[in-house]
């Protein structure tokens, strides 16, 4: 009796196909000592300071807690992580870096840009301003983010400060804020009760700290819960503690009264359970987030806010008249038509107050790249994002088809399902607000681009398995007959 493929398991044995490959991955480029998949001892050391660096220029942590408002320290904090890049990274490793990720190569291709529209722009020396202090600082955050946190270990130590600096402000926000206090109008007059009680959206928390909106600090929010439902994967007591931060943080959107941060957390909570995990895990990520949903609901009605959250009708300021968001995207729409290259970066303000008299902001990043970077800056930005979320999917992909067979597979697709809801928080928030060029934007797409590029299932070749024959036609053996005059076969 003949077995079809006796001779080659492999043909008919796809898992054991599937493990060869996997074993016989090349391995990571190295480049004298640099590895892509763990750091160096420096960079381990740094990881804890980069999650405090992100809690001081994303969460602006001194600005609610002056007991850390260390002067200088985030300019000290950042000129240290350059430092340690340029030094603890060869310069043949950031060659490998910059040919591995594409990201890396857009964002440098946008800080060009910013730098090249600014001179023919309308107000070049705004424009230089800005890059000089704000841009790029938050380029540097992306690249420390990309290069840092690519180890799957300094990501995690990472995040986890970062987190804690979040739920840190959360905490203060849940504590000031008195939904029966005294709240005051844009004069500085306090409102009467009467009109409180009729119109109970201006309850809304003015800022946190000193200088940060409430929809940005919404946006913030919408962004870190999924980083902290990351954290929660992996044992009971991360289940309790990291589930309980995400909790805090969906508490504290609610007096934002934020709708943008809203439908960011939507996105987030369908990313998650849609491609977050799987089997059994799956089910245990949509009872929490059926749980932060109930917080969040009964919290809304308990201040009153939820008939603003529940309020996208047309009759809304958004919708209607010239002081909404449709207007304003309007306007750029126009203003990018007709000045394709761009208004120079930070100007879609200035550009409205010279039109309009009062300065708006563009309240869409994606508005705010195409007026005043030009086209090309959107269609970099577009890029970019397009790509990482591809990336993502695709790394996503492999981790489930190699989920049993590599070590690192379930984790990897755990990570990169979280990855993908923290670009969906952070990009339809981004969607609603000015915050194209903002330290979340940028530690958002670099956190994700160091997903991709310290994976260790980048180089494993997915076996493509043989097509079995066709039903109905099996293989067969058949007696070759021998003819007279003819040398016999074999």
């Amino acid at each position: 009796m003949t077995t079809l493929g006796a001779d080659n398991p492999l043909e008919t044995d796809v898992v054991a196909a599937v493990r060869q490959a996997a074993e016989a991955a090349p391995k990571r480029p190295r480049s004298g000592g640099f590895s892509l998949l763990v750091g160096s001892p420096v960079e381990a050391i740094f990881a804890p300071l980069v999650g405090l660096y992100l809690g001081y220029a994303v969460v602006r942590l001194p600005e609610v807690f002056q007991e850390v408002a260390i002067p200088h320290l985030p300019m000290i904090l950042m000129l240290t992580f350059l430092a340690i890049l340029g030094f603890a990274i060869p310069a043949s490793a950031w060659k490998v870096i910059w040919h591995r990720a594409k990201s890396l190569r857009i964002v440098s291709g946008l800080l060009g840009l910013a730098i090249i529209t600014a001179p023919i722009g309308i107000w070049p020396s705004e424009s230089l301003q800005f890059v000089r202090e704000h841009y790029i600082v938050s380029v540097g955050i992306f690249i420390t983010c990309l290069a840092m946190l690519r180890d799957r270990r300094n990501l995690r130590t990472a995040v986890s400060v970062y987190v804690l600096c979040t739920s840190a402000v959360c905490v203060d926000v849940l504590h000031t804020y008195d939904p029966n206090g005294v709240f005051y109008n844009d004069e500085g007059d306090p409102i009467s009760p009467e009109v409180l009680e009729v119109r109970p959206e201006l309850k809304r928390l003015r800022s946190v700290g000193v200088s940060l909106d409430p929809n940005d600090f919404g946006a913030i929010l919408a962004t870190t819960f999924p980083l902290a439902l990351w954290l929660s994967v992996g044992s009971f007591r991360r289940r309790v503690f990291w589930t309980g931060i995400a909790g805090l943080m969906v508490a504290a959107v609610v007096p934002t009264q934020s709708r943008g941060s809203e439908l960011g957390f939507i996105a987030v909570a369908v990313v998650i359970v849609t491609l977050g995990s799987r089997g059994w895990r799956r089910w245990m990520s949509a009872a929490l987030v059926v749980g932060c949903v109930g917080l969040f609901l009964m919290m809304a009605s308990g201040i009153g806010a939820g008939g603003r959250f529940a309020d996208f009708g047309a009759s809304d300021y958004n919708v209607a008249g010239n002081e909404g968001r449709m207007f304003f995207w309007r306007q750029g729409i126009v203003w990018m038509l007709k000045r394709p290259w761009g208004y120079g970066i930070i100007n879609y303000s200035t550009y409205f107050g010279m039109l309009n008299g009062a300065e708006r902001a563009a309240h869409s990043s994606w508005v705010q790249y195409g007026v005043e970077l030009g086209v090309a800056g959107l269609a970099l930005f577009i890029m970019l994002c397009a790509g990482l979320v591809k990336g993502l999917r695709r790394l996503l992909k492999k981790a489930t088809a190699l989920r049993g067979q590599h070590p690192a597979a379930m984790e990897e697709g755990i990570l990169a399902g979280h990855m993908l809801a923290v670009l969906a928080g952070v990009l339809v928030t981004g969607s609603f607000l000015s915050n194209a060029y903002y330290p979340m934007m940028y530690m958002a797409l670099g956190m994700a681009g160091a997903t991709l590029l310290g994976s260790p299932l980048a180089d494993v070749q997915m076996a493509t398995p043989a097509l079995p024959a066709a039903p109905g036609h099996p293989r067969s053996r058949r007696r070759l007959r021998n003819f007279a005059g003819q040398a016999p076969a074999g």
